[in-house]
């Protein structure tokens, strides 16, 4: 969506997932990323760097598919954010209530 952010994907990008889709639009609830090994992000960010500033723009679930290594590297690269504060333990609360509520409204319980 490049006449809406020319400098980021729509997966990462604030102008869309919070001015637009949550603000402008009032979707209050769980957003999902495309694939992030998609060639948009792969091309032009580190993925970990990408997932982060995802998670800054609004999305509640980021999804990486299709190789394991890319997927534990986001989590770790995740982890760090919120170890060192660049994410805040509020804001992944935030994300943790819209995915709890959604599955209370499914009623989808835990596995164990």
């Amino acid at each position: 969506m490049p006449q809406i952010d020319s400098e980021f994907p729509a997966s990462m990008s604030g102008k869309i997932i919070h001015d637009l889709l949550r603000e402008k639009l009032g979707y209050s609830g769980v957003v999902i990323t495309d694939d992030m090994t998609m060639k948009a992000i792969t091309d032009n960010f580190d993925i970990g760097e990408a997932s982060v500033k995802s998670v800054h723009a609004g999305s509640d679930i980021i999804m990486v598919a299709h190789d394991f290594q890319k997927i534990m590297y986001v989590f770790e690269t995740l982890k760090e954010a919120v170890e060192n504060g660049e994410i805040t333990e509020e804001r992944i609360n935030e994300s943790v209530n819209r995915i709890l509520r959604l599955k209370s409204e499914y009623n989808i319980a835990d596995l164990d």
